[in-house]
C-alpha cells in the first residue's frame, strides 16, 4: 500500500488543514471556541488518513477515512457558522469550501477503493503457462 503522503485524499486534507490554520490564527481572538473547533476538525481529517494507512487492514483503514469524512463535514458546518456570523469573509468561505470539496471528493474515492474487493491473486497455472 502507498504511503499516506502519496494519497490524493491526504494531500487534499493536508492542504485544507494548512488553509484553515491561516484562517484560525485571526479568528482566535474573535471567537476562540469556533476557532478551536474548526482547527480541531481540520487536524483530524488528514491525521486519520495517516493513521488508517498504518493499520494495513482495509476495514480499519476504511473506518479511519470515514472519520476523516465526518471531520470534513464538521468543517463545513463550522465554516458556514463563521460565515453566517460575519466572522469569515465570502472570499475566505468560498476558498475553504473549494478545498473542502476537493478533500471530500478524494476521500470518498479512497473509501470506494477500500470497500471494493481486492483483486484475486494470480492463478499459479496461468503464470506457469506464460
Amino acid at each position: 500500500m502507498a504511503s499516506y503522503e502519496d494519497l490524493d485524499a491526504f494531500k487534499a486534507c493536508h492542504q485544507l488543514a494548512l488553509a484553515v490554520h491561516t484562517l484560525t490564527e485571526g479568528l482566535d481572538e474573535i471567537d476562540p471556541e469556533l476557532s478551536a473547533q474548526l482547527w480541531g476538525a481540520a487536524l483530524i481529517a488528514p491525521s486519520r488518513i495517516a493513521r488508517g494507512s498504518a493499520f494495513r487492514n482495509r476495514k480499519m483503514f476504511w473506518a479511519c477515512v470515514d472519520r476523516s469524512l465526518a471531520a470534513l463535514y464538521e468543517i463545513e458546518y463550522h465554516l458556514k457558522m463563521g460565515y453566517t456570523m460575519g466572522l469569515i469573509s465570502q472570499e475566505e468561505h468560498h476558498h475553504l469550501e473549494s478545498l473542502r470539496g476537493r478533500a471530500v471528493f478524494y476521500s470518498v474515492k479512497l473509501v470506494m477503493d477500500l470497500i471494493a474487493p481486492p483483486p484475486p491473486p494470480p492463478d499459479p497455472e496461468d503464470t506457469a503457462k506464460a
